[in-house]
């Protein structure tokens, strides 16, 4: 299917392989890649083939809800250069045919106005389509693993309060336990209330509460639901 294309890209840097390695006994997190663009969809199929832990189960040019039910991807890789209302509804398809699976958008173009309708539908990753390789490899495992990613560059959308920190880097993403219990928040929860309706322990809330405002460097909860309310999460 790809012959041609990977004639293109034979020639390409060393560096686009072989960037990520996990360890020989992981499991695979499997991919399904959708972009409208033949050879853009046959870059990346090649860039995740090339690395572990990464398995591609299929490639497509939109959303294919029986062909994302048959192959059950971990991850979709969904790269398409459409409006917030375009893109939006490609998320919530992918998220109907597919539940238990993450998005990671790409898209081509910066789009910061759209960053909160995007992320609120339903994406778990946003980054754009000239990002550092390796960054999109990191991108994917961390998103695999429960934890939320937005481009290094769309940190000025985001509420920060040091200018040392304005960039919003992986390790600084919230995972989808603190996204839950950042929303509760917003919502006006106390830290009993949201203990309830998470069966968890008022300790636990308090550690989940202490990591969000050490990963979004805030000290107050009215700073918490300002972060909510800007990036669409509450």
């Amino acid at each position: 299917m790809y012959e041609q294309s990977y004639l293109l890209l034979a020639n390409w840097p060393a560096r686009f392989c072989c960037m990520y390695v996990s360890s020989p006994g992981s499991a695979p997190i499997r991919l399904f890649i959708i972009d409208a663009q033949p050879l853009i969809a046959a870059a990346l199929y090649h860039l995740f083939a090339a690395n572990r832990p990464f398995e591609v189960v299929g490639t497509g040019g939109h959303v294919d809800a029986s062909r994302l039910r048959a192959t059950r991807p971990d991850v979709v890789v969904l790269c398409q250069d459409h409006g917030s209302t375009g893109l939006c509804d490609m998320i919530e398809a992918c998220r109907s045919a597919v539940p238990t699976a993450k998005v990671c958008v790409i898209a081509c173009h910066l789009h910061p106005e759209i960053l909160p309708r995007v992320m609120q539908a339903g994406a778990d990753g946003f980054t754009v389509k000239d990002a550092d390789p390796s960054e999109l490899l990191e991108a994917v495992v961390h998103i695999h693993g429960g934890g939320t990613y937005i481009d290094a560059r769309m940190g000025a959308c985001l509420p920060v309060s040091s200018n040392s920190v304005r960039r919003v880097r992986t390790l600084n993403a919230l995972s989808a336990r603190e996204t839950e219990v950042l929303k509760l928040i917003a919502d006006g929860y106390s830290n009993r209330e949201i203990s309830i309706a998470l069966s968890l322990s008022e300790k636990t809330i308090k550690n989940h509460i202490s990591r969000i405002f050490s990963k979004l460097h805030i000290t107050a909860r009215t700073q918490a639901v300002i972060h909510a309310i800007k990036t669409g999460i509450a």
